[in-house]
This record gives C-alpha cells, structure tokens and sequence, in this order.
C-alpha cells in the first residue's frame, strides 16, 4: 500500500500502525515518521544537531505511546519543538538555521535552467533565513512539512484563526524579503515602508 507524506492510504484514511505500544508499533512509527521528523528539526536547529532532536523525540514517543495519536504526524513534530525548545537556547537555533539556509541556498540546483533555479532558490532561502524563527516556522510547517492548518495550529498550541493570521504575517514579510533581495539583486532600491504596519 502506498502512503502519502501523512501515513495516509491513496484511498483512504491513515493505514494503521502495528499494535500500539508493540516494538513492532514503534519500528513503523520511526520507519515511518522519523525522515519527516528529522527534517523538521534540520529546519530549526539545523543539520548537526537535528538527529539529536529526532532521537529524543522518538524516545519521547516510546515513553509516552500510550498518547500517541493514529496520525501522529502533527504530534511528533510538536514533541520536536518542545525538545528544541527545552534543549536548545534561541541564539544557537538561530545561528544554526541561519548558517544552514544559506549553505542551502549556495547548493547548485538538481535540475532545470540552471540560472533561474539558482537565483530563485538563493532569494527564497535568503528571504527564509531574514525571517523572524517564529515566522520561519509558520511558513515551514505547511509548505515544507506539509501539515494541514489545523495540525500546523495544535503544534503551536493556538488556534486556527490566531494561525491564519501568524500565516498571512510571514507570508507579507516574506514577500518583502524577495521584493527586497530581488531589487537588491536587479541593482533596483527596495523599500521596507511596509514593516512599519506591522
């Protein structure tokens, strides 16, 4: 049976894990989620610290598999980021994700013309990186992790409304940051007028 990036069957709801609390259970659990995992901790405390991050949060889940969800998706990557968020002081995840998008952003494209991938990838890893972590983490969550608003909103522990609006926030200022790279690129002036509203 082939799953999508949630666990869940191309024509149906999420396919089963073994029985829960089982070794099996927890061997597809972790063969199952941990990439998902992994990269969700690269994108906040980057590449050499994020197995670290991953481990603990499936030592977390064999603790506490008594409350792991069916679809435990959304759930493991909020264990993620309260083990950030405990282990890991703001200033280092800063650094480490900073440092982490722009080696991302000087990696040659895989495929495509090559020029255009380069300036577009290097813009939007650069807008990334510019980005407040909590905007970073917003825009990360849907369009990298691929969590549905509502999941994306229990992670963060705020409602879907509170959200929607944390979304449409990172989305303007990331927005702003390309405007500005890319005028900044083009020999252009960019303006920063707009961050006064908000």
């Amino acid at each position: 049976m082939r799953l999508d990036a949630r666990g869940r069957s191309a024509r149906g709801p999420a396919a089963p894990l073994a029985a829960a609390g089982s070794a099996g259970w927890f061997d597809e659990l972790y063969g199952r989620y941990f990439a998902r995992v992994y990269a969700y901790a690269v994108t906040r405390v980057g590449g050499t610290l994020a197995e670290e991050v991953a481990s603990e949060t499936f030592a977390v889940a064999w603790r506490r598999r008594d409350v792991v969800p069916d679809v435990p998706l959304a759930w493991l990557i909020g264990v993620a980021r309260n083990v950030i968020r405990e282990q890991y002081r703001d200033a280092l995840r800063q650094d480490l994700i900073a440092a982490e998008l722009h080696a991302w952003a000087a990696a040659p494209p895989v495929a495509g013309d090559v020029a255009e991938v380069v300036v577009d990838r290097d813009v939007l890893l650069r807008g990334l990186a510019a980005l407040p972590e909590g905007d970073r983490e917003v825009l990360m969550l849907l369009g990298w992790h691929g969590l549905s608003p509502g999941e994306a909103a229990g992670v963060l522990g705020c409602s879907r409304p509170a959200f929607a609006m944390r979304v449409h926030r990172a989305r303007r200022r990331l927005d702003r940051h390309i405007e500005d790279a890319s005028h900044d690129r083009d020999g252009t002036s960019g303006g920063d007028a707009d961050d006064a509203e908000d």
